[in-house]
């Protein structure tokens, strides 16, 4: 099989991850160089809190009306106004992306 063969063959295949995370594929020659953009993964920790029923449910209502925003996302941001060290690339949706 060629390079120009595989190459059009890797170009049909979807991709599976968020556009911004694709593969990119670029040739020179005969050979095909795959690169990726640079990623900086965090480490994570889940927390897992006891909250009372209607306050869960407000948040559910404020999920409905601001369509941009997750449980996370309305966690951290409350940290922040705390004073709490949140970066602003830790309150974007990232699930836009894929």
């Amino acid at each position: 099989m060629s390079s120009k063969q595989l190459h059009s063959i890797l170009n049909k295949v979807p991709a599976a991850t968020a556009d911004g995370e694709k593969k990119q594929f670029q040739q020179r020659g005969n050979d095909i160089l795959v690169t990726q953009p640079h990623q900086s993964f965090e480490e994570n920790e889940r927390i897992v809190a006891v909250i009372p029923k209607v306050l869960k449910e407000e948040i559910k209502n404020y999920l409905k009306s601001h369509k941009g925003d997750t449980e996370r996302i309305i966690i951290l941001k409350a940290l922040k106004l705390m004073g709490f060290n949140v970066p602003n690339d830790w309150l974007i949706d990232k699930r836009k992306t894929r």
